[in-house]
């Protein structure tokens, strides 16, 4: 009998244990898997955040705009500048901001580039307002009141060769915007999908091709156009005037020294359909 008694005993011993075994299994199996699954929504949240899902608007309707209506784009509110058919010209429907530019050129707070500058809107100089500019006035453009045979050539993209001649110097403005646009992560998106357009880009001074600039003269030009979509102003206008001088956009166009600060409103360029 307590040989008996004794096998019952250690058979519910080892019965408990291999429930407890089979339990402990079932739970980590569980925890694993809940691990997975979390694992991946954090992943697919991830990459509809960084613009990589459907969440990127990437097309445009096929129809016909009308200059200043407001279009969704690439995660953004853009205005038409001009239907070209089966192009459309857009404008970005706000400036750009603060923190946008200081994400671009690194620099926060100097005021040889800033103009009025808050969190909600920002105005740039095109070029350097100092005849001391350090490194940073050896790469943009700067301006010198007091000596006219110390311009740089405001230039939207001057070669490395150009700049080291000194005779041309980038512009603040194309410095950020090119920046801003490579970092852009929905409008990346939709060049991969080969929906932006390049276009040829000329300064007034240069020649060179891009797929984002600054709104042109022609653009501008007709008031009556201009103001259905210049509802942010002023802003900066691609050619410059002459070798001291760029241009900006405020009631009307108007050329104005190279230091003059305005703000910032990209333009692309996009197939329809």
């Amino acid at each position: 009998m307590k040989n008996k008694k004794g096998f019952i005993a250690t058979s519910l011993i080892y019965s408990f244990f291999l429930v407890f075994l089979m339990l402990m299994v079932t739970i980590l199996t569980s925890s694993v898997s809940n691990r997975v699954l979390v694992g991946r929504i954090k992943d697919d949240i991830r990459s509809e955040i960084d613009g990589q899902e459907s969440f990127v608007t990437s097309t445009l309707e096929i129809k016909s705009y009308e200059i200043g209506e407001v279009v969704n784009f690439a995660n953004e509110d853009w205005q038409v500048v001009q239907d070209k058919g089966m192009q459309v010209v857009l404008v970005l429907q706000r400036a750009l901001t603060r923190q946008e530019i200081i994400a671009a050129i690194g620099q926060e707070g100097n005021n040889q580039m800033y103009g009025t500058c808050n969190d909600s809107s920002c105005q740039v100089r095109a070029c350097y307002n100092a005849s001391t500019s350090g490194t940073g006035g050896q790469l943009y453009c700067y301006f010198y009141s007091g000596n006219t045979n110390l311009y740089r050539i405001p230039s939207w993209n001057p070669t490395n060769t150009q700049i080291q001649t000194q005779n041309y110097g980038q512009t603040i403005v194309s410095a950020v915007v090119r920046s801003w646009f490579n970092s852009h992560q929905a409008l990346q998106r939709v060049l991969d999908d080969e929906r932006l357009v390049e276009m040829s880009i000329n300064d007034g001074a240069l020649i060179t091709t891009g797929y984002v600039r600054i709104p042109m003269t022609s653009e501008v030009s007709n008031t009556a156009n201009a103001n259905k979509w210049a509802n942010v102003k002023p802003f900066h206008i691609l050619e410059k005037n002459n070798n001291t001088q760029t241009r900006i956009y405020n009631t009307s166009m108007q050329n104005v020294n190279s230091n003059t600060a305005a703000y910032i409103r990209p333009v692309i360029e996009v197939l329809e359909g």
